[in-house]
């Protein structure tokens, strides 16, 4: 006897298809026909885009095995697997739901209603002619010896931080979110961690930092870790130092659900989270030139975050970091930035986490010849792109250095940190070109 367990998968309030494993870890995901064959579909992936409407069709109807497979071990196809949280919060999450560590399909059903952007997984009960569809693409051999299987009923964030979702209530303390309190804005928590002294702070100065190079950045402020009403996991109950408030960019919005669908890069690109580190920048850009509403500017706005990071010494940003998010009118653009740290306060270092060009190796600087080979691929003025470098590093040059002494960085994180900006190149070649002007 087959024995399944089955998740409707949903956009919004659309139908997209069925995730279901069987009890030997195989774990397959299926389009409905109603929606592969609907030309109006709202967009789950744009992996799964083609250059027409036929192409996005047949893909849809047939899907790549890295689409509709998990590989075995229980294993979620890629997409999927993404949606998970990772680090601390799974591990509370997965003991919290008293289910196995590797049971992805459990840990989704578990946070399915509460998933990045606006997709949902919810538990679907199947007839006996569907899941012998699903089971035999088709034949109905095994239609009558199949056994559906229960699953389980979280939030999921990804990310390795510890951290929390919140809900904003009338009178302005936090709670965390729930389904008895749905209702207020939306923000996660990003709470202190044990590796990082003051990584709260380091991150909203890093935002900070960002915005005034030119970024586009997330909402956040510090607030006192009291402010949050519940009891804190991760023994933070009666701490006294700070958490990091970043208001979600997919949530209170003006659609049916509240919500805006949105995907990372990782997503994006087919990668599983564990490769998250295995893109590159170049394939992240002509992703955004093919699939982003404002695929020109969105590029240029990726290479200023790049430069940004690298300012920074932001060694570790990868392609999570990195997001499409869905407006409302169903388009994909370049989400604002999210996850900027300047590990530069801590730890000395180069490059980035990420490889420029799918055939170099990673910790790579953003040269002159880099920029050129990027400008080729992505077919856009080299002149225009060089243009945007030197105005983010003519920002930062220009409002770091005080923003970085004036901030609530350690003394010790703002040393390490200005003489990170210091040391890097540009800043050098920014103060040949600027000879009057101060550190400072």
């Amino acid at each position: 006897m087959s024995q399944l367990r089955a998740l409707r998968i949903k956009l919004g309030h659309t139908d997209v298809g069925t995730l279901f494993d069987l009890e030997d870890g195989r774990v397959y995901f299926q389009f409905d026909e109603e929606y592969a064959l609907d030309p109006s579909r709202p967009t789950l992936a744009v992996l799964l885009l083609g250059e027409s409407e036929e192409e996005t069709r047949a893909q849809l109807v047939n899907p790549p095995d890295h689409v509709r497979f998990g590989g075995g071990k229980r294993r979620l196809p890629v997409f999927f697997r993404n949606l998970l949280p990772e680090g601390v919060l799974r591990k509370q999450l997965i003991a919290d739901a008293g289910i196995e560590a590797d049971d992805e399909m459990s840990l989704l059903s578990y946070c399915g209603e509460d998933l990045p952007g606006d997709v949902w997984a919810l538990p679907e009960k199947l007839d006996d002619a569907r899941m012998g569809r699903l089971l035999t693409q088709g034949q109905d051999s095994f239609e009558y010896s199949s056994h559906q299987l229960p699953t389980p009923q979280a939030v999921s964030l990804s990310g390795v931080q510890p951290k929390v979702d919140l809900v904003q209530e009338p009178g302005g303390r936090y709670v965390m979110r729930s389904k008895a309190a749905a209702d207020g804005a939306h923000f996660i928590a990003k709470l202190p961690a044990s590796d990082y002294q003051g990584l709260p702070e380091v991150e909203h100065t890093s935002l900070l930092l960002a915005a005034a190079a030119g970024v586009r950045v997330c909402e956040a402020a510090l607030m006192p870790l009291h402010q949050i009403a519940d009891k804190l996991p991760f023994t933070l109950r009666d701490d006294a130092r700070n958490f990091l408030l970043v208001r979600r960019f997919d949530r209170d919005a003006p659609t049916a659900t509240g919500r805006l669908h949105m995907e990372d890069f990782a997503q994006a690109l087919g990668l599983s989270p564990e490769d998250k580190y295995q893109g590159d920048y170049a394939s992240i850009g002509l992703v955004l030139l093919d699939a982003s509403a404002s695929g020109h500017a969105d590029v240029l706005e990726l290479l200023r975050r790049v430069k940004v990071n690298e300012l920074l010494g932001n060694y570790d940003a990868h392609t999570k970091n990195f997001s499409l998010l869905y407006g409302v009118d169903g388009r994909p653009r370049l989400s604002p930035a999210y996850d900027i740290v300047a590990y530069g306060a801590y730890m000395d270092g180069k490059g980035h986490a990420l490889r420029f060009l799918p055939d170099e190796s990673g910790k790579q600087m953003l040269a002159p010849g880099t920029v050129r080979k990027l400008a080729n691929i992505w077919e856009l003025p080299e002149i225009e792109m060089t243009a945007v470098l030197r105005d983010t590093v003519n920002r930062a040059m220009r409002t770091w250095p005080s923003l970085i002494s004036e901030s609530v960085l350690s003394e010790g994180q703002k040393n390490r940190l200005l003489a990170h900006l210091e040391n890097h190149p540009d800043a050098k070649a920014w103060r040949r070109r600027n000879r009057a002007v101060q550190p400072g």
